[in-house]
């Protein structure tokens, strides 16, 4: 007997059972809670990933450190910032957002490399899962003083090759993954960055111009919507960050 039928003939609570069996699988897939589990330093921590290159530790002595991740980079999740050839913002930002599926998809065994960022986020390296960030094109390349592994380069290289992930619509030069305007601290130089694809090495490129808020700034073939990172989050980001009906 066909789902609606049996549905018809049943109580409604059956009903209700019924559905919920139905819908329950389809609403985890598209809404996944970000919670997984990491090995670091041969301690295991519960944790609560953000996007698919941080998360924060819910368990233990180290319960509320936020961590980011190391040798790659993924889209920036915060809202629709990045666009490049025939992608637009709002597409890489769902794409962004699918980065967190590949981080919480197993146990990474992580190192701790000592230091924290200017986030006080402290700074890890998990070798498999930058593998699986790069073979699915959910994460590229991102080495700012060591340079990448040749096997890693070549991970990416067929990635793009093959289309798959932030690749399905070309790649561009570089990637730009933060920008500053001069105005956020006028006494020092303001610089952008920008991840090579060949090289998979990010640098800084120094610059001395001011960004209006939701300004697009573009560099190597990719483009970034220049938001202050403290209008990113909360109830009074800007239009451009927010879902247009």
């Amino acid at each position: 007997m066909p789902f609606t039928q049996s549905c018809f003939f049943n109580k409604a609570f059956t009903c209700a059972a019924l559905f919920a069996l139905v819908l329950m699988p389809m609403l985890a897939e598209a809404a996944p809670s970000g919670k997984g589990r990491v090995l670091i330093d041969e301690t295991y921590h519960d944790v609560t990933w953000s996007d698919g290159d941080s998360f924060r530790i819910t368990s233990g002595r180290m319960r509320g450190q936020r961590v980011r991740l190391l040798g790659y980079n993924t889209l920036e999740s915060y809202g629709p910032v990045h666009k490049w050839g025939d992608w637009n913002e709002w597409a890489l930002y769902r794409l962004a957002k699918d980065a967190k599926k590949v981080a919480t998809q197993e146990i990474w065994e992580c190192k701790s490399q000592g230091a924290q960022d200017r986030y006080q986020r402290l700074l890890v390296r998990c070798p498999k899962l930058i593998e699986a960030m790069l073979k699915t094109g959910m994460g590229h390349i991102f080495e700012v003083e060591s340079k990448p592994d040749v096997a890693l380069l070549m991970l990416q290289a067929d990635a793009i090759k093959r289309k798959v992930g932030m690749w399905a619509k070309g790649a561009p030069e570089g990637i730009m993954t933060s920008i500053h305007s001069h105005d956020e601290d006028p006494k020092k130089p303001a610089y952008n960055r920008v991840a090579s694809l060949k090289t998979g090495m990010a640098r800084k490129l120094l610059h001395s111009n001011n960004y209006k808020r939701c300004e697009w700034v573009c560099a190597e073939g990719s483009c970034l919507l220049y938001v202050p990172f403290n209008q990113r989050y909360g109830d009074d980001r800007p239009s451009c960050l927010r879902w247009k009906r």
